[in-house]
């Protein structure tokens, strides 16, 4: 379960020096925006660019914290428990974070190594797991035994997304945020990309981030759309599309999401 509640993100923020006001300044990149991504499911995330989408990300990945409101992971709080809230979490990155050198199986290997040193992670399954038989599930689950020999820099585009989400799944987190996971792909690796998803989310809280409406009507059960930082629309595509009066989806997010420049604002404290 992801909770964010009343969540703001402002950058470069500081107290006005002003004796009498309670207002703050900065680039606010969030402002007040709350909403939910339950167990089983898979929640988009949608916006155009700088519209906040990676801030919200970030926060729930426990990378950073809020201005304002809270974000919570499995009931807990980022700023207070920001080292569980990270365990919990698995994170796949637009551009992933890959060592070219490595083959697939010493890069797992690796990131295995560095998520199993605590164990501070609250999922059974790694608890209970070696780092060898954490290696082997997840190469099973993203298919990439073929390529398990091979150095990263001859991978495809597809080989390496997929080996983004072995690592993302290595401590077997109860939680995925995904960014742009299909970003790249050709249309047989986003239908397989889109397929893996689809099958992690019978036991996982998904929160998928995209730019194409046609994996979120293929995925998403729920849509939360941002613009400006803000909160326009929340609900299924169908909802959206009915209550924008659209023909489709991307119509629908066209129109909540025009004129979409960046803003420097002051806004008051609480």
């Amino acid at each position: 379960m992801i909770e964010v509640d009343s969540f703001t993100k402002v950058y470069g923020f500081k107290k006005a020096r002003r004796r009498d006001s309670d207002s703050f300044s900065g680039y606010k990149a969030v402002d007040d925006v709350s909403f939910t991504a339950g167990p089983g499911s898979i929640t988009g995330l949608l916006g155009p660019n700088g519209a906040g989408k990676t801030t919200i990300l970030k926060a729930i990945c426990g990378l950073h914290y809020p201005t304002a409101g809270e974000v919570r992971v499995m009931g807990r709080d980022v700023e207070t428990f920001p080292v569980e809230v990270r365990s919990l979490v698995g994170y796949v990155s637009e551009q992933p974070a890959l060592i070219a050198s490595f083959t697939a199986g010493d890069f797992l290997n690796y990131a295995g190594e560095l998520r199993f040193a605590g164990r501070a992670c609250g999922a059974e399954k790694t608890a209970s797991e070696s780092l060898s038989q954490a290696v082997e599930r997840v190469v099973e689950e993203c298919q990439l035994n073929e390529v398990f020999h091979r150095p990263i820099k001859h991978l495809s585009k597809g080989y390496r997304q997929r080996l983004s989400f072995a690592q993302a799944l290595l401590h077997n987190p109860p939680v995925l945020v995904l960014d742009e996971p299909v970003s790249g792909l050709d249309p047989a690796q986003i239908r397989q990309m889109r397929d893996m998803i689809k099958r992690l989310s019978r036991e996982k809280t998904i929160l998928l981030s995209t730019h194409l409406m046609q994996e979120v009507e293929a995925l998403c059960q729920q849509v939360h759309v941002i613009c400006k930082g803000r909160l326009v629309a929340s609900g299924s595509a169908q909802e959206i599309v009915a209550s924008t009066g659209t023909k489709n989806f991307e119509d629908a997010f066209l129109k909540l999401t025009a004129g979409t420049e960046g803003e420097k604002l002051t806004f008051r404290g609480q």
